[in-house]
């Protein structure tokens, strides 16, 4: 039976970048930076698709999920730190 440790050594992780606008994964030795500057979530996600959608790169969409959660993870500390932490719509009373 495989190993499903989360400590395997294949897993991928995620590594602080050299900029707050850089994601960075580590899989296989190997190390992924992604740009994503605020607005660029959009094109992180097509590159994402395109490099897992080549079947030269390494990078699969379990990988491509967890580098788009931590872009959630950034987009929603953004919106929290900017004072959006409320983004439920508000009802008009009166």
């Amino acid at each position: 039976m495989p190993d499903f440790s989360p400590h395997h050594d294949d897993a991928p992780r995620l590594e602080e970048g050299g900029s707050p606008d850089e994601l960075v994964l580590l899989k296989a030795r190997k190390r992924f930076v992604f740009p994503c500057p605020p607005g660029g979530e959009a094109n992180l996600l097509a590159r994402l698709r395109g490099m897992v959608n080549d079947p030269s790169c390494e990078l699969n969409w379990f990988d491509a999920a967890v580098v788009s959660h931590a872009m959630g993870q950034r987009m929603s500390d953004r919106l929290s730190s900017a004072g959006g932490g409320d983004l439920a719509p508000r009802r008009r009373t009166g």
